[in-house]
């Protein structure tokens, strides 16, 4: 299948392909928060879009739903650009969107993102469909630890300036995605220290109260290279959920 965005396709295209075959729809998750002087407000957006799209060439048999620019971000809002939505408004209108892919006969709707903060409302999708309707891939504590360990692993770095908010890690990717973007005269460490305790003042204090320059990490030394590993490992990730979800289906209707 050539064409993957949903968005691009005409309605009659879409009507011919869910009735020819089952077909999966990827929805990609992001914000328009601030990511430290360095990086584009659409940070989130930008890699959620293409962590979809690599995923969806990966597995086959799905296209790709247009982003969801805006999440729920109330913790940098003390940072000038950043739009938020409540968490309660945020479910609802991720399940209202969801109902109607759907209403027109997708097999099953996998949600990603890009954004850390919408995880906790992406939990309680799922809740509100049948099962194997909707799956979210919402693990953040998950998907965090397999880019740190690419980081020790493979490029040898400290997790803690690697970081989770425009750090090392963010930086890379949009390095390798939109360089265009990255503003590598305005790098500057913001707070380096463990994942945890970042998590747990983030929520407590907002940004502000752990970054005023709004980031977690040291950017210094991001790499386009890097990037593509941590992309790498995010997508194997993603797509090894979808296969085993594809699996449990089949084994239904198997039996």
């Amino acid at each position: 299948m050539e064409d993957l965005k949903l968005g691009e396709l005409t309605s009659r295209q879409v009507e011919k392909l869910l009735a020819s075959q089952d077909l999966d729809l990827i929805v990609p998750l992001g914000a328009c928060e601030q990511h430290g002087p360095h990086l584009p407000l659409s940070t989130d957006q930008i890699i959620a879009e293409k962590l979809a799209e690599r995923v969806a060439n990966m597995v086959g048999g799905s296209l790709i739903a247009p982003s969801i620019p805006v999440g729920v971000s109330g913790h940098h809002l003390s940072f000038s650009g950043t739009s938020t939505i409540s968490s309660e408004n945020y479910v609802s209108h991720l399940v209202d969107i969801v109902s109607a892919y759907l209403h027109h006969g997708f097999r099953s709707v996998f949600l990603v993102t890009g954004h850390a903060g919408n995880c906790t409302s992406m939990s309680l999708i799922k809740e509100r469909f049948a099962e194997g309707l909707v799956v979210s891939f919402d693990d953040w504590p998950t998907q965090r630890s397999l880019i740190h360990d690419v980081a020790v692993t493979q490029l040898g770095l400290d997790p803690e300036v690697v970081g989770t908010h425009a750090g090392h890690f963010e930086t890379s990717i949009i390095l390798l995605i939109r360089p265009d973007l990255v503003h590598e005269e305005e790098y500057e460490p913001g707070f380096v220290g463990p994942a945890d305790q970042a998590s747990s003042k983030l929520m407590s204090e907002g940004m502000q109260g752990l970054s005023n320059i709004g980031v977690i990490g040291d950017p210094h030394g991001a790499t386009a290279e890097a990037g593509e590993l941590y992309m790498e490992a995010l997508a194997s990730h993603v797509v090894s959920g979808i296969n085993a979800h594809r699996e449990m289906l089949s084994q239904k209707v198997s039996s």
